[in-house]
């Protein structure tokens, strides 16, 4: 629901920031969601990325209010580590989460589950007028604007007017593994999900394939990526799973051969009804490895990684095991690996991987890790190889390779 749209109240934040030795206060009073607090704010160091060494760098800190230090009364501020006046308006629900950020949450009732307060900024304002560069430094600024709630109980929005005056020190570095995305890394990740969708989606579900997929548009960024590199996504970029669709033609044969080997296994067993006849124990075993085999055909997973530092080189534990290079327009390298299966009745493992970016001039076929030669450095908004593993039998995966045009993901590549 828009907040134009719903019952709009108008609630008063006020906030007055004192310093000494990280300790700041603050007073809240919104008589519309009984929230009136006064006292000591509990506020951390500021947590950061380094301004030297990144150019949108960004610093974060945590205030509790009240005698607690739940996640219930709780204030945070994102902003960009260097002295500037920063302004942004929330066109839609998900720039709650930017990186540019404000966020309150108020337990109206903490014994009764469902009634905490969640506030994200709906026009805001932060200004830093002093940020020391050392460690150990002052940083101080103000902020202003309405912060935006839903309560969830009476099914209404709420805008809340926000002011106040911050002032802390410096850590000199953040404590989190995982950040969230700068707008610079929003706009390349977005544009290459586009892409992926584009290009994999309708083209797959014309050959057959029921498609779903979860793609990571707001997933967190590795603040110390290693190896070294461009942006680094603490989850998968893209991940396509694929079902065979059952009202087409390959579904419906598919399902014809594995009933023939069903009732196969049946009959067999039912010959070897006291279970010691070498005979039917094998065709038995074959049946069933067909039906099995059968059921792998009519599956199958596609994964997208991007800035991969490795060609990872094939286990060559067993004879058995083997690799093919394959050819396919528009794709720097592609390389198809069979794993032998562990027992009579596991699958092998098959894997197709399709490598994009700049490989020239690497041995794919070393026989040990191919580093990617990266030119831009660590944690900057670029994407210069993809690496699209396909997790299926090879006839399944030659069948999926034939439906793409895979020239189209190279334009997720930043040049």
């Amino acid at each position: 629901m828009k907040i134009s749209q719903a019952l709009t109240l108008s609630c008063l934040l006020l906030l007055h920031w004192t310093f000494s030795n990280a300790q700041c206060s603050i007073s809240i009073q919104c008589k519309e969601i009984n929230l009136s607090v006064s006292g000591s704010l509990k506020c951390s160091p500021v947590e950061e990325d380094d301004p030297a060494d990144l150019a949108e760098a960004y610093s974060f800190f945590i205030g509790f209010y009240g005698n607690t230090q739940s996640d219930n009364q709780r204030f945070e501020l994102r902003f960009p580590s260097r002295i500037a006046t920063y302004h942004w308006a929330q066109a839609s629900v998900d720039d709650e989460t930017d990186s540019l950020y404000a966020w309150l949450s108020y337990d109206v009732n903490p014994e009764v589950y469902g009634h905490l307060v969640q506030a994200f900024p709906k026009d805001f304002t932060i200004t830093v007028n002093r940020y020391d560069n050392k460690k150990g430094g002052i940083v101080e600024g103000k902020f202003e604007g309405t912060m935006a709630a839903y309560l969830p109980w009476s099914h209404q929005n709420i805008l809340i007017p926000v002011k106040g005056n911050f002032q802390t020190t410096r850590t000199g570095r953040s404590y989190a593994e995982c950040r969230k995305q700068r707008r610079a890394e929003k706009a390349v990740i977005s544009n290459a999900i586009h892409i992926f969708e584009n290009t994999l989606i309708q083209p797959l579900q014309q050959a057959g394939w029921k498609t779903e997929y979860k793609a990571a548009n707001n997933t967190l960024i590795a603040n110390n990526p290693y190896p070294f590199r461009p942006i680094f996504l603490c989850s998968s970029i893209f991940h396509l799973k694929l079902i065979l669709d059952p009202g087409s033609a390959f579904s419906k044969a598919l399902e014809d051969s594995a009933n023939y080997y069903g009732k196969q296994a049946d009959h067999y067993g039912a010959l070897n009804s006291e279970g010691n006849n070498p005979k039917y124990q094998k065709l038995v075993t074959e049946a069933t490895k067909n039906i099995i085999r059968i059921q792998a055909l009519q599956n199958a997973e596609i994964g997208v990684e991007i800035n991969s530092p490795f060609l990872m080189q094939d286990n060559k534990s067993s004879d058995k095991n083997k690799s093919t290079t394959l050819q396919i327009p528009g794709v720097a390298y592609v390389r198809q690996s069979y794993k032998a299966p562990s027992n009579e009745l596991a699958l092998p493992e098959e894997n197709t991987m399709l490598f994009f970016g700049n490989w020239a001039g690497k041995n794919m076929r070393s026989g040990s890790d191919t580093r990617y030669p990266f030119i831009h450095k660590t944690q900057s908004p670029y994407i210069e190889n993809i690496v699209i593993t396909i997790k299926a039998p090879a006839s399944v995966a030659n069948k999926i390779i034939k439906a793409i045009d895979w020239s189209k993901l190279n334009y997720a590549i930043s040049k």
